[in-house]
């Protein structure tokens, strides 16, 4: 393939937080040239050409030094010199391995894209790379299978459900499997930090490396440059902003043909294109079950709870009297991960019987996580106070009220609960919708029949901030 095509597009390389311009034969690192000799150029090109092979050292040598005998050495001299340069790699300790005995490989992956003179340029140093997350998910393939497959056929589709079930990990696990596959590639924007729905638009333009004009409105100049980019953009945490997203998605997509959006949320965004899919807890041993350890660790929220498990204590292991304690563990905590994954890292200071005793007094909301995770996915309690603060005082008090309800309730169990609130049917049933389309409670039918389900730490969580609030009454 040639460098520069007869329409003036350049192929560019992109890795990491690197460009490479095979055709000016330039290194960027963001917007600065690092100056690596000509030799050392020529082996990174060879490498980056065969990302994820092994390339032989004969191979290399014959291509950087055709017609010329050099040692090996000099060979490895360059690949050191190229490892300073580029650092450390997210997905590896090097960009550059060495394969003992058969060569070297590129590890990191490779975006190619063509670039116009004079095209609005997405720099790789101004946008975030996809973050990372456990290599492993759970109970997840055949969902992240479909996703996959279905993001070609859609161009919008949102991830809802309750906090601590998965969202972002989900996504971007789809999100990995489309790289290479978009030409302009895939964009990650993690909108928890943004509070004003009015800056949306240039918050989106800033995460994506724009430069906007200071005499252009945001949105006009987002919609523009992106009108004729095949990209995939990952929209997290959508719901604080919903309306904002929504309309800026229903732009986006009107504007770009080619443009895909995939986002999360704990609510649907109700575009036009959008197709929803929930996502579920992890899936449990049936309540009243007697399974042996082979059968329990078939199920996924088993199996997470022992790779944690074992991740915090390297001596840990799951024993066939153990199975009765972790079902238990795994069924009350609603096969949620972020609250499986909380439990485990309890086993750094307490029994499996000092956990569930946690989960009797409700003390587990509390329990944090790890310092680097996201302050809505501390703990349980964060990730429901983020959820609480997007309802109004009547729906916050149909949550509290719904907390005397048991796991499955029916509509005439609704009314029962909330019969002595002080608002109407229209306040009451506009409240429940609510609290439903959050994720909050959900709703199955069964035939004609309606009922709705609340997982535990949601009630443990709206029956103490109902005590709370008729505390402050009184």
């Amino acid at each position: 393939m040639h460098d520069l095509d007869t329409d003036g597009e350049e192929r560019v390389l992109r890795f990491g937080r690197f460009e490479l311009h095979p055709q000016r034969r330039l290194l960027l690192d963001g917007d600065r040239a690092l100056p690596i000799g000509a030799r050392a150029l020529d082996i990174l090109l060879v490498l980056v050409e065969s990302a994820g092979k092994i390339v032989s050292k004969e191979s290399i040598i014959s291509q950087v030094w055709p017609k010329t005998f050099v040692e090996e050495i000099n060979l490895r001299v360059h690949i050191s010199a190229l490892r300073r340069a580029l650092g450390v790699c997210p997905q590896s300790r090097d960009y550059i391995t060495n394969v003992r005995q058969r060569g070297y490989s590129f590890v990191a992956y490779v975006e190619q894209v063509s670039r116009r003179t004079g095209d609005v340029a997405l720099q790789p140093c101004d946008v975030p790379s996809l973050p990372s997350r456990p290599v492993r998910i759970e109970g997840r393939d055949k969902l992240i299978e479909d996703l996959t497959r279905r993001l070609h056929a859609r161009r919008h589709i949102t991830l809802i459900g309750p906090g601590g079930v998965g969202k972002t990990t989900v996504a971007l696990r789809v999100a990995q499997q489309q790289l290479g596959r978009f030409r302009d590639g895939v964009r990650f924007v993690d909108l928890a930090r943004v509070s004003d729905p009015a800056c949306l638009a240039s918050v989106l333009a800033s995460e994506l490396g724009l430069a906007v004009p200071t005499d252009v409105d945001a949105q006009t100049h987002l919609l523009a440059t992106l009108a004729d980019r095949h990209m995939l953009v990952l929209l997290d945490n959508c719901e604080h902003l919903i309306d904002a997203c929504a309309v800026l998605c229903e732009a986006l997509l009107h504007a770009g043909p080619a443009l895909h959006i995939l986002a999360t949320s704990r609510e649907a965004l109700r575009t036009c294109e959008e197709y929803v899919q929930p996502l579920a807890p992890l899936e449990s041993p049936p309540m009243g079950s007697h399974l042996r350890l082979a059968a329990a660790l078939r199920y996924p929220a088993i199996k997470l709870f022992a790779r944690r498990a074992r991740a915090r204590q390297s001596g840990f292991r799951l024993r066939e009297t153990d199975v009765p304690r972790v079902v238990e563990l795994c069924r009350r905590l609603d096969g949620l991960p972020l609250a499986i994954e909380l439990a485990a890292a309890q086993l750094d200071a307490q029994s499996l019987e000092g956990i569930l005793a946690l989960l009797d007094n409700h003390g587990y909301l509390s329990l944090l996580g790890r310092r680097s995770t996201p302050a809505r996915q501390s703990s349980l309690m964060a990730s429901l106070d983020w959820s609480y603060a997007l309802l109004d005082e009547h729906q916050r008090s149909c949550l509290h009220g719904l907390a005397a309800c048991g796991e499955y309730f029916t509509v005439s169990d609704v009314r029962d609960a909330l019969g002595r609130l002080p608002i109407s049917d229209t306040e009451r049933c506009g409240s429940i919708s609510r609290l439903v389309s959050l994720s909050l409670i959900g709703l199955r039918r069964d035939g004609d029949n309606v009922y709705y389900h609340m997982l535990n730490s949601t009630r443990a969580y709206a029956a103490e901030k109902g005590r709370q609030a008729t505390i402050a009454a009184q």
